[in-house]
C-alpha cells in the first residue's frame, strides 16, 4: 500500500470550490473538481486544440448555448470543465449550469478519466448525449441512455463513419473531417 492511500483527504463541495475560484486562489491553476477532489487537467496538445476548434465550428449552428471549456456543476461535489457542452438556456451569472444536452470530451491522454469518473458524473446528471473523441484511436464514442453509473449505450464511430447529429441545428459529423 502506498503512503498516499493512507493519507486523510479533505473533500470539497461545489460551494467551497466556487468560493475558492471567486477568491482567486486557483487563478492560473489547471484544475477541476471531480468527486470532491481538485484534479489537474491535462495540458492541451496541438491535436487537442485543433479538435476543439473543428467541433466549435461544427456545433456553432446548434439551437442551444455552446460552451467551450466552461464549468458544469453536475453534482454537489463535482464541477468538471468539458471541452464542449450544449446547454438548453442562457447560463446565469450566479451559477454554472447543472446539466447539458450534449457534452464532449477530447481524449488525447485522459481516456481513463473520460470513460470512468466523467462518464459516471455526466450520466448521473442525466446528460442525454456524451461524446468522447479519442484522438489516438481515431474514434468518436457516443454514449446515450444515461444512468446513475454512466451510460447504458455506447456506440463507436471510426474513420469512414458518420456520427448522427446530437442536437437540433447540428449536422451529422463525418469522423474523417475531425480525425482523418
Amino acid at each position: 500500500m502506498s503512503a498516499v492511500a493512507t493519507l486523510p483527504v479533505h473533500r470539497l463541495d461545489a460551494a467551497v470550490y466556487g468560493r475558492m475560484v471567486a477568491s482567486g486562489a486557483l487563478e492560473g491553476e489547471p484544475v477541476e473538481l471531480l468527486d470532491g477532489v481538485l484534479c489537474e487537467m491535462s495540458p492541451q496538445s496541438p491535436a487537442h486544440a485543433l479538435i476543439i476548434q473543428v467541433l466549435t465550428r461544427h456545433f456553432a449552428a446548434a439551437e442551444a448555448w455552446l460552451r467551450v471549456q466552461l464549468p458544469l456543476e453536475v453534482a454537489s461535489d463535482s464541477v468538471p470543465e468539458p471541452d464542449l457542452a450544449l446547454v438548453e438556456s442562457k447560463p446565469s451569472a450566479d451559477r454554472h449550469p447543472t446539466s447539458a444536452l450534449v457534452v464532449v470530451e477530447i481524449a488525447v491522454s485522459s481516456q481513463d478519466i473520460d470513460r470512468g469518473v466523467k462518464a459516471r458524473l455526466y450520466g448521473g446528471a442525466g446528460i442525454p448525449v456524451y461524446w468522447i473523441v479519442d484522438q489516438p484511436a481515431r474514434l468518436v464514442e457516443v454514449r446515450t441512455r444515461p444512468t446513475a453509473d454512466g451510460y447504458a449505450v455506447i456506440d463507436a464511430y471510426g474513420l469512414g463513419d458518420t456520427v448522427p447529429s446530437p442536437a437540433v441545428g447540428v449536422a451529422d459529423l463525418e469522423v474523417d473531417s475531425l480525425l482523418g
